[in-house]
């Protein structure tokens, strides 16, 4: 019997066969920035959203010495130097790839997305593609309630596309008009930043996990009237994300806490890492709304997070 015990207890420390151990979590990070109107980033991909035929700054953060070939795509770079110049969009809507090379680095890929004008929303609806109505004036007189100047147009062969190392359009659709393409939405470069952010911080507290399951990502100001949503909701704006962790595919969050379950206390825990990534001098301009909502019969616990650059904080149990 001790034998025994002893074998399975070895057995028990070997791994499965044909299960691997999850390779360490990659943040995708260069070792070089790069300012897109004024946006810093330094991930291996990164998207933007552009209006066609506008100018828009590009600056590689590199030592002086280091030269950077910048491939514009359809666009054209003028007034460059070594390291950066003005870009101005096509008129083409749609993607354009932009590769920073920087000499002795590895390359930055820009997915920039020149969207559609808002001024061809008529009636409400936008190739067949429902919108609604923005609000008239910002909220208590605020820019980042103004309506969006464009949208973003997404065939199927769109939805793949990465917006960072780790989450794609696809991701943020608004679940309506499930069998109408294209489909259009509005997606703030902030949100997605702070999404990697958080995500790299809960893997470097031991939840390992490549992404987040966005549970609702962008609303259409129809959408979001329909089910009953406050027209302030930063979800229309493309600035808002509900999210959990499901590693395991079964669209609930995992079971954080260890206890065998999944319920409010594994959004609590997430909702404290990402409170505790709020209170660091780093990640001050990703500061947002930040709401935790308990489980019901049809879905399990998440996590609201915003990127309205305020705080505003709340509990739905």
């Amino acid at each position: 019997m001790k034998l025994l015990f002893m074998l399975l207890s070895v057995m028990a420390m070997l791994p499965l066969p044909g299960i691997a151990n999850p390779a360490p979590f990659d943040p995708a990070r260069l070792d070089y920035a790069v300012n897109f109107n004024g946006k810093q980033v330094d991930w291996q991909t990164f998207a933007f959203f552009v209006m066609p035929d506008q100018d828009y700054e590009i600056r590689v953060h590199v030592d002086e010495t280091t030269t950077v070939d910048i491939d514009p795509g359809e666009g054209t770079l003028t007034g460059s130097t070594t390291r950066g110049g003005i870009w101005r969009a096509p008129t083409r809507q749609g993607l354009q790839v932009l590769r920073i090379q920087p000499d002795g680095h590895a390359p930055m890929i820009l997915n920039v997305v020149v969207m559609v004008p808002a001024g061809q929303v008529k009636n409400g609806y936008l190739n067949g593609y429902r919108i609604g109505q923005y609000p008239a004036k910002p909220l208590r007189g605020n820019p980042i309630y103004l309506p969006p100047a464009g949208f973003v147009e997404i065939t199927p062969e769109m939805v793949d596309l990465p917006v960072s190392p780790h989450f794609t359009l696809g991701q943020f659709l608004c679940k309506q008009q499930p069998d109408h393409w294209p489909k259009y939405l509005v997606l703030r470069e902030a949100l997605v930043a702070k999404l990697e952010i958080i995500l790299s911080e809960v893997n470097e507290r031991g939840i390992r996990t490549d992404g987040f399951h966005v549970m609702s990502g962008y609303r259409t100001p129809w959408y979001n009237q329909a089910i009953g949503n406050g027209r302030y909701s930063r979800h229309v704006w493309g600035g808002a994300a509900d999210i959990f962790i499901d590693t395991n595919g079964n669209g609930r969050m995992d079971d954080l806490t260890g206890n065998g379950k999944s319920d409010l206390r594994d959004a609590k825990m997430l909702l404290g890492i990402i409170e505790e990534i709020y209170q660091t001098r780093k990640h001050q301009r990703l500061h947002g709304g930040l709401g935790l909502y308990g489980p019901r019969p049809h879905r399990g616990p998440f996590v609201h997070v915003d990127a309205r650059g305020q705080e505003a904080r709340w509990s739905i149990p």
